[in-house]
């Protein structure tokens, strides 16, 4: 998130940023049980590569972040 203002609060957008980020997560992470038995009908290794992609998006995530972050200042 970026600093908080003068005020020591966050400005709307970031706040509505952070919050369809954890929304679409958790809808990701509800719905990967699912995908998961679908999957790994066909191939245990496909539904394990997916779970291991989600895991790892969160981080990627932050790492992006802090790199175009770093970039910018």
């Amino acid at each position: 998130m970026t600093a908080p203002n003068d005020n020591g609060r966050y400005d709307r957008k970031t706040l509505v940023t952070a919050a369809l980020l954890l929304v679409g997560f958790g809808a990701l992470v509800y719905f990967l049980p699912p995908l998961m038995l679908m999957l790994g009908g066909n191939n245990r290794w496909i539904a394990g590569a997916v779970l291991a992609a989600v895991l790892v998006l969160p981080f990627a995530g932050l790492w992006l972040r802090g790199r175009y972050r770093r970039k910018r200042d």
